[in-house]
């Protein structure tokens, strides 16, 4: 009854056809309106039969008789499924607001599939969007439900089942999707790629919300098969991280063998994703750091890399790229993949080649260590915007750099493309992501404190309990 249409052979009752049915409606525990209709039928999943039966039954449809012998079939809506989420309550604010409830979800609309999620991956958006800082929340493009809104932008686990319903979902909490309207279009590209996908396909995927929960409603081209020997919480540490360096080396920086380029926090899950995927490239790299205690995190990952190519950053910061930049025979940074911003632009900025493109894609160092800004932590967000750095635009064309910015959020209409840079990723057959720290599913809170400290390394993933 949880997943099927069922179909009631009707057997001529004593009394009337309504009678019949709000007897049984509350051992069935029907939830929605029985319909009829003069000729219909409808399946019955009960193992694998399904059944339809002619009735000698002598009813009114309508305010008018129905001949008898007609053929009757009750089409029963079944009960809505529920599943796990966090929820951060309607405008967010308060990290230690997430709450872990269960709610009700709907079935898969055609073109999506239903997930039952396995491990979710944890991006420093999940930490300003739980802060009200991430612009779809500041904005109140997202997060004005009634009632709150999940948060979590990628994910691992197994198709459950592949949606039929021809209508559009609704980009509402209650569908179990994520909070975004597609066009029509990508909702073509979305049903294509569900004819590709079975039930009990592994699968990781990325979605615009709505991923810290136990089941997920996802476009289908969002989805991808996990490769062979991964683990779920690897699977859940690769779209969102990978696609955004991959889309900012190649979409924005366009990236090429023989350049060189300078990753900001070089550790972290996007930093050690954009380090393979340059080295794949023939692309020389250096990295910078935060702490000494992460350099050989990257260095027993990547073994051809050089000490000198790794920069803990400190000191005079512009010397010390000048010394890895000949470290790798380079005069200059082809491009800059800056996730960190703050007093570390300027010299990554000054070290750009001609021609040289700088990318900005988040800024860790606007991050406030507390769970709720209050007053204080409302001035001192305001004294690091005062102090934010600044390039003039007409400088721009004297010094041949490009400043760049972007956010893989806005996205998601662009389904064609990003579905090309998804399928170039899978076909460079990189290891699997690093993942650093595993935190059980109702450890979300606690996950987001240690991410949000920048000591952590690799990927940060929640982890679904196993079922006995």
């Amino acid at each position: 009854l949880e997943q099927h249409m069922l179909l009631l052979t009707v057997k001529p009752p004593a009394c009337s056809s309504q009678g019949f049915i709000a007897r049984r409606a509350p051992q069935l525990s029907l939830q929605r309106r029985i319909s009829y209709e003069e000729t219909f039928f409808a399946a019955a999943f009960a193992a694998t039969a399904a059944a339809a039966a002619t009735t000698g039954l002598s009813l009114k449809y309508g305010g008018r008789a129905i001949r008898r012998r007609q053929r009757v079939v009750c089409r029963v809506a079944t009960r809505m499924r529920t599943r796990s989420a966090w929820l951060f309550p309607p405008g967010a604010g308060d990290i230690a607001a997430l709450t872990l409830g269960e709610e009700p979800m709907e079935e898969p609309a055609q073109g999506e599939v239903l997930v039952q999620v396995e491990a979710i991956g944890l991006n420093f958006a999940d930490v300003f969007t739980g802060l009200a800082l991430y612009g779809p929340i500041a904005s109140g493009e997202v997060g004005g439900e009634t009632g709150g809104f999940v948060p979590g932008l990628e994910f691992a686990g197994v198709v459950q089942s592949i949606g039929e319903t021809s209508s559009r979902p609704g980009a509402k909490r209650v569908h179990g999707g994520q909070l975004c309207e597609l066009e029509e279009d990508v909702w073509n590209i979305a049903s294509m790629a569900a004819d590709k996908l079975k039930i009990g396909d592994r699968v990781m995927g990325a979605m615009r919300f709505g991923a810290y929960a136990s089941h997920v409603n996802v476009p289908a081209h969002q989805l991808v098969v996990m490769p062979n020997g991964w683990s779920f919480e690897e699977g859940a540490a690769c779209p969102v991280q990978s696609l955004t360096v991959f889309f900012a080396l190649r979409e924005l920086g366009a990236a090429r063998a023989g350049h060189t380029v300078l990753i900001h926090s070089a550790a972290g899950g996007c930093g050690l994703q954009a380090i393979a995927i340059c080295l794949k490239l023939g692309i020389k790299v250096v990295g910078t750091v935060g702490s000494a205690a992460k350099v050989p995190v990257i260095l027993d990952r990547f073994h051809s890399l050089k000490a000198e190519q790794i920069v803990v950053r400190g000191g005079n910061f512009e010397t010390q790229l000048r010394g890895a930049l000949r470290a790798v025979g380079s005069d200059g940074f082809d491009i800059v993949l800056d996730a960190v911003l703050g007093s570390f632009f300027k010299p990554g900025f000054s070290c750009l080649a001609p021609g040289g493109r700088y990318i900005v894609y988040g800024a860790a160092s606007m991050t406030p260590q507390r769970d709720k800004l209050g007053i204080w932590g409302w001035i001192e967000l305001a004294w690091k915007w005062l102090q934010r750095p600044w390039v003039d635009p007409l400088e721009l064309p004297g010094v041949n750099k490009s400043v760049m910015g972007f956010n893989l959020i806005h996205c998601f209409n662009n389904a064609k493309r990003l579905t090309e840079l998804l399928q170039e990723l899978l076909q460079m057959d990189l290891p699997p992501p690093k993942v650093g720290h595993t935190f059980a599913f109702d450890e979300a809170v606690e996950a987001l404190r240690t991410f949000r400290s920048g000591q952590t390394t690799g990927k940060v993933v929640l982890k679904m309990k196993s079922k006995k």
